[in-house]
């Protein structure tokens, strides 16, 4: 026992000054990445010089192979890159891997055509539901469909499996794209063919005025709105600038040839935006035009949703009450308040011409119930105190909406709020945070 112990020190020595030998000398070890110098090329096999002579490598065709790869025209005397599978095989020379070399050599390249902004081809590998899996220097990425040209977006609305299908007939074919997304560390290589075409799209549209009228040819309907061919361009007539009326299925007002006016509403990036409703007169302000803020109308409950109630108004104009202006006291489900059909008499209390909104209050017509037996002089005087609706404040109704969508509903909730408090509110600026301060201390 007592020998045992002492040769053991000799041992670790031993293996402590071979380790440092080994450090000494370089030798690779697994997954070191190392540079070296092709010897020669013979048969399967590419013979690599390591640290001018210390070491030999090889490169052998067969992993290639197996992955489907073709050996790279290596000459003697290229350089490359090679990740070590193996620091000494049963020959005694060091097993590299090509894959490994054929990625950093690709992501270099790529690197280099990143930083440059250039345009590249890439052949498509395979298509998904989302987009395309593209390959380019030997290294895959990702286009998704968003950013491929107009000519080849997918027109099917939001059918997966019909996006796979179109997407499919681009599988081994090349496309001009460029790099958008790159970091190898994370793996992650993102393509984009608009991005490519975004010269040739900015000389397209040098002669296009924003609130320019064209005529176009409908190339394609979706379930999001209409896509128009404007000679050489193409651009989107999107579901909320069909018609003014409330549009459910695009296909209903245009059909794949059609020919249409539309009016440029905007360019941006590689994207026109275009309008139809816009070259019609809207209808909603001839309507709206008999209505003020704060008159008493009646309307007939038409829809019930979990946010609030849409009403039809003297059967020719449709408005909305919010779940907040149902009731005084708190409502969780609006179909406990009203019914489909029920007729309500309802205070105006928004008008919105942009937005076409029409808000109504149905508790504005209500009497808190705290105030039922209160003197009609102190309810004068409490239109001023703490309890006092945000209107008293002689705020915008935009504004209003924004304090009651964070749960402010009266002048109660403002009292003794700081202006930072009253910033950190959703859509609440300094200059409005300080219009409700000031407004708070008129009171």
């Amino acid at each position: 026992m007592t020998k045992e112990v002492k040769e053991q020190p000799k041992d670790q020595g031993r293996m402590a000054k071979l380790l440092e030998q080994a450090e000494t000398l370089g030798v690779p070890k697994v997954g070191d990445l190392i540079e070296g110098q092709v010897m020669a090329v013979t048969g399967n096999r590419v013979w690599v010089d390591i640290k001018s002579g210390k070491f030999v490598g090889i490169i052998s065709s067969r992993e290639l192979a197996e992955a489907g790869i073709s050996m790279p025209d290596y000459k003697q005397g290229d350089t490359v890159t090679a990740s070590v599978v193996e620091p000494e095989n049963e020959e005694g020379f060091v097993l590299l891997s090509v894959r490994e070399a054929l990625r950093n050599r690709g992501w270099n390249a790529l690197e280099k055509i990143y930083a440059s902004g250039e345009t590249l081809q890439a052949r498509v590998v395979e298509a998904n539901r989302g987009g395309l899996i593209m390959e380019s220097e030997g290294i895959r990425g990702f286009l998704p469909v968003s950013q491929l040209t107009p000519e080849h977006y997918p027109r099917v609305g939001n059918d997966k499996d019909e996006i796979l299908s179109k997407l499919s007939k681009f599988e081994n074919q090349s496309l001009d794209v460029k790099i958008i997304g790159f970091d190898q560390g994370l793996n992650k290589l993102i393509f984009s063919e608009r991005a490519a075409h975004q010269d040739e799209f900015d000389k397209a549209t040098a002669k296009i005025q924003v609130g320019e009228v064209l005529t176009g040819k409908v190339s394609g309907v979706v379930d999001f709105g209409i896509f128009v061919s404007i000679g050489s361009l193409e651009g989107l007539v999107h579901i909320s600038e069909i018609s003014w009326d409330k549009v459910d299925d695009p296909r209903k007002f245009s059909h794949v040839g059609d020919k249409i006016q539309v009016q440029v509403i905007g360019i941006e990036n590689d994207k026109i935006s275009l309008s139809m409703k816009r070259l019609t007169e809207d209808k909603w302000l001839h309507l709206i035009k008999d209505y003020a803020v704060g008159q008493t109308v009646k309307g007939e409950v038409t829809q019930i949703m979990p946010f609030g109630v849409f009403v039809k108004v003297d059967d020719r104009i449709d408005g909305l009450i919010h779940i907040s202006e149902l009731s005084f006291d708190h409502v969780a489900d609006p179909s406990d308040i009203v019914k489909t059909g029920q007729i309500l008499e309802l205070k105006v209390i928004d008008i919105e011409p942009e937005s076409h909104r029409f808000g109504l209050s149905l508790k504005a017509m209500q009497m808190p119930a705290d105030s039922a037996t209160t003197p009609a002089k102190s309810r004068t005087r409490s239109k001023k105190g703490a309890g006092a609706e945000l209107t008293t404040l002689g705020l915008s109704d935009a504004l209003a909406r924004k304090l009651k969508t964070a749960g402010i509903e009266s002048v109660a909730d403002l009292k003794g709020k700081s202006v930072e408090e009253i910033k950190a509110i959703p859509g609440i600026g300094e200059k409005s945070a300080a219009k409700i301060i000031e407004a708070l201390a008129q009171l």
